[in-house]
């Protein structure tokens, strides 16, 4: 802040009585946007609530918001209009080069559904290690312990956002990584290509006489970074929510489309290694969104690392099914199991 204190105020706003309306501008609007959420999600879509919650299942325990959740959420409140700010006046000033376009008439498959689904694919597969990262014992206490003290999250923002500002900070970070690799990449790569293609993989070591440049930016629209943010918003908040919200990507595939008996897949599933993986990847299951998958992860803290899809836990062997509500027999009998194991 000392270096560039514009990070707060980049659309210089004149005076703080005016920032502070906007900062309460915000607020009212993820108020309203949370609330909008389980409308949706009640009313349009009539998702049930998840068996943990269903009543007639064992009492879950709900904590309270305690005096540092109260100020943690105050800072990351500061960081979100922050970077509510920046989002908006990177996307309005043109992003990377000024080469992001808001013409209706300029949109692509590329620079919409392509861009949309490298945004979420690349915010997951840094998200997730980074994630992981922080339940190594030595970090755990320190920075990601306070956002696991609800075991079954069910105040959608106010879970989600209860945690500490270094952790905050590092989710809109990823958020920024998945907005600049689908500007930047795509549009990048066909660069690459196209000079390829003219002068040889070797003139695009040797400089050549051409105008080399590294990036080239406006590989997404600005309408597609508008709508991904909403997205990333809306499924963040039904991650703590007690909703049985879950869905595949239409056009990675679901294995219902497939059928359990196809003949691809069974031969897919006997080639060895890359076998399973391929058949995975074919019938959606790594792009699976579940709120199931985060219960479980607040559950059972070392699993399912993932936002979106499961990819990086299947990858790393720390995915692990739903396990709906246990009875009291089943409860009682664990008791027992652990008392013998001491």
């Amino acid at each position: 802040l000392y270096n560039d204190p514009s990070y707060l105020n980049p659309w210089k706003i004149p005076n703080v009585q005016l920032w502070l309306l906007g900062f309460l501008t915000i607020r009212l609007g993820i108020v309203f946007y949370d609330h909008l959420v389980v409308l949706l999600i009640e009313k349009c879509f009539k998702s049930e609530v998840l068996p943990t919650r269903k009543p007639g299942a064992p009492p879950v325990r709900y904590v309270s918001l305690d005096t540092r959740s109260i100020v943690y959420l105050s800072l990351n409140s500061l960081n979100e209009y922050a970077f509510v700010m920046r989002l908006t006046h990177y996307v309005w000033q043109g992003g990377h080069q000024q080469l992001l376009t808001w013409k209706l008439t300029q949109l692509t498959l590329g620079n919409t559904i392509l861009a949309l689904g490298i945004m979420f694919l690349s915010m997951d597969m840094l998200y997730a290690p980074l994630h992981h990262l922080l339940h190594l014992p030595s970090l755990y206490p320190l920075i990601h312990k306070h956002h696991h003290r609800q075991h079954f999250p069910t105040r959608g923002y106010l879970d989600a956002g209860n945690e500490h500002p270094i952790e905050h900070m590092i989710g809109v970070m990823c958020t920024w990584f998945a907005v600049c690799m689908a500007e930047i990449v795509l549009p990048t790569t066909g660069m690459y290509f196209d000079r390829a293609m003219e002068y040889g993989i070797g003139g695009l070591l040797d400089g050549g006489d051409y105008n080399m440049t590294w990036t080239s930016g406006g590989g997404v629209h600005a309408l597609t970074v508008m709508i991904f943010f909403q997205f990333h918003a809306a499924l963040a908040m039904m991650n703590h929510s007690p909703y049985n919200v879950q869905f595949s990507l239409p056009f990675v595939g679901s294995a219902s489309l497939f059928g359990a008996e196809n003949k691809l897949l069974r031969w897919l599933d006997e080639i060895p290694f890359v076998g399973k993986w391929v058949q995975r990847i074919v019938t959606g299951q790594w792009f699976k969104y579940s709120v199931e998958h985060h219960e479980m992860h607040h559950r059972k803290f070392n699993f399912n690392y993932g936002q979106y899809c499961m990819f990086y836990d299947l990858w790393m062997g720390t995915f692990i099914e739903y396990e709906g509500p246990k009875s009291a027999g089943e409860i009682e009998a664990s008791k027992k199991k652990g008392l013998k194991e001491k």
